[in-house]
């Protein structure tokens, strides 16, 4: 009997990459054979992204070109943008369609497929979802070094633009006892970094018959496991607490980077947003983390264009960027989502003028990604060494996510942590020789 073999192509989030993880998992163990090769697949899942009109746009594509590519496929597909409007594909060629709390049983759904071969669409209504998935340890297929750990599902918070609470569904945490299994086997199979990962991490436990919070997870992943580094995603600006600072701070095995997304540095356009803090509170934030943790990296997604950004209102986000001194940054545009309250809100920002104000963002980024990467020039850096660039560059990533390259031996130093003289610095990459012992 031939083996059926699956290929698994994804879009869009860490959390997505997570759950196809899960997925290419629980179609190994019902004896179905992985491929990276989607021309020979007999199967290829699209796990797609809705995040913004550009995200369908990208899934969409990605739909039609697998299907030219590979017209003897089964096509499934799955994730945010069918579970928004997986009508939408019927037309497509694809012979399943599902939303996200679907993704559990998929194996069980293709199969039932298989017996009965039209079209169909398994999308249920996830607001009515108020318990993590039951989920067992998941040993990984991928390499050694990095894996995604995800700790929770769904936001409350409904900013104003976002689509994510309506494909995701309200908070749900996943049980302590579930993240400290998964955690124990990443470390027996000797991963060196996780990352934490969900919808809205920091409001990890707020669901629980016993509150809880993502610093104590972290506490037990310190305490269970001999995973050398961990790290968070992202987290909200109001959910980095004083407790957590201060984990990160003694912990060198915590990563000193926070992902805390910025959205707008002008009141107005935060508040219109329905984001719960002001750029005052932001700003206080990013300084009070940097002398607590002066090697620390904060990251940030910003939005430009939304409904009412004045130039004003955008020259107040410019400054915040330059007061926060950001490792990086990602500068997208404003779009539409239906069903979301901004979606009919007044004043929009013309195309062109979104995309010159990104460009002037980006070219910010670029600099205090450069002045970042500058302070740590004639330090020694401890990088994970991830895999070989085009010139043959060892390059990793070190504790404060700063992208690391360096020239040594021919040996394999991938997932190795390897101690590196930063010397030089090239658009925020660092260039450096091996320490040897």
């Amino acid at each position: 009997m031939k083996i059926e073999k699956v290929a698994i192509v994804t879009l869009g989030c860490k959390v997505n990459q997570y759950e196809s993880d899960v997925i290419g998992h629980d179609f190994s163990e019902r004896g179905y054979e992985l491929t990276r090769t989607r021309k020979t697949a007999d199967i290829i899942i699209v796990n797609t992204c809705c995040v913004t009109k550009m995200a369908e746009s990208k899934s969409r594509r990605m739909i039609r070109h697998l299907r030219k590519e590979n017209r003897n496929a089964m096509m499934i597909v799955t994730g945010c943008y069918s579970q928004r409007a997986g009508h939408e594909l019927l037309d497509e060629g694809v012979a399943l369609i599902t939303g996200n709390a679907e993704k559990e049983n998929l194996v069980d759904l293709v199969e039932e497929v298989r017996r009965k071969p039209q079209p169909q669409m398994e999308v249920s209504n996830v607001m009515y979802r108020h318990q993590y998935p039951k989920s067992g340890v998941k040993e990984k297929e991928t390499n050694r070094i990095r894996s995604y750990l995800k700790i929770q599902d769904g936001c409350d918070q409904c900013c104003t633009y976002c689509i994510v609470p309506y494909v995701r569904g309200p908070v749900v945490s996943r049980p302590y006892d579930d993240i400290m299994a998964e955690a124990r086997c990443l470390s027996s199979q000797g991963f060196k970094e996780v990352v934490l990962t969900g919808i809205h991490t920091g409001f990890y436990g707020k669901d629980l018959a016993v509150e809880t919070n993502v610093t104590k997870v972290l506490k037990g992943l310190l305490a269970e496991t001999k995973i050398d580094r961990i790290r968070i995603s992202s987290i909200e600006p109001r959910e980095v607490t004083d407790e957590l600072i201060d984990l990160m701070a003694s912990e060198p095995r915590i990563c000193p980077h926070l992902h805390i997304p910025l959205q707008s540095g002008d009141n107005g356009i935060l508040e219109a947003m329905g984001r719960h803090y002001s750029r005052k509170f932001y700003l206080d934030l990013v300084d009070h983390i940097y002398q607590r943790i002066p090697s620390a990296a904060v990251s940030a997604d910003i939005m430009v264009g939304f409904p009412g950004e004045s130039q004003g209102a955008f020259e107040n986000t410019i400054d915040v960027v330059r007061r926060a001194k950001f490792a990086f940054i990602h500068a997208f545009p404003y779009s539409p989502r239906p069903g979301t309250k901004a979606a009919i809100f007044p004043h929009r920002v013309p195309g062109s003028l979104k995309e010159s104000r990104q460009q002037k963002l980006l070219a910010l980024g670029e600099e205090t990604k450069r002045n970042f990467a500058e302070k740590f020039l004639g330090k020694p850096l401890e990088v994970l060494v991830e895999n070989k660039d085009s010139n043959g560059y060892y390059q990793g990533h070190t504790g404060n996510f700063l992208l690391v390259k360096f020239s040594g031996e021919k040996r394999n130093l991938a997932g190795k942590i390897v101690s590196v003289m930063a010397e030089t610095n090239e658009n925020g990459v660092i260039f450096g020789k091996e320490i040897k012992e």
